[in-house]
């Protein structure tokens, strides 16, 4: 009986061995095929994100001209509000300096008839 286990058991394992080493060449070759395809695709992929890095950077560049000119006119602007600001203080001053001297006793006048 152990003669008739041992002559069947060695070609048994001896064919187990042979069913894995096939199945372990065809998902070798499978996984081959697919890196060989991550490989072809790589150099498109990274032309693709040159490509693109090169458009964000001339965007870039193009918003920073902007910004700067937007940043000049806001000085331009504040500059001439500070302009108008003083304006409107002299001219508010020099109301106050000129007030006719008609005007002061019209306002005693209500205060004396009341």
């Amino acid at each position: 009986m152990e003669r008739t286990i041992s002559s069947w058991l060695v070609p048994l394992l001896l064919a187990v061995g042979c069913v894995a080493l096939v199945g372990n060449i065809f998902h070798a070759r499978s996984v081959n095929k697919s890196l060989v395809v991550d490989i072809e695709q790589a150099p498109a992929d990274l032309q693709v994100a040159s490509d693109s890095g090169q458009d964000c950077s001339k965007k870039l560049l193009a918003n920073a001209a902007d910004v700067t000119a937007k940043d000049q006119q806001v000085a331009t602007l504040t500059a001439n509000v500070a302009t108008l600001t003083e304006q409107v203080t002299q001219l508010t001053a020099q109301l106050a300096t000129t007030e006719t001297p008609e005007e002061a006793p019209k306002e005693e006048k209500p205060a004396e008839a009341a």
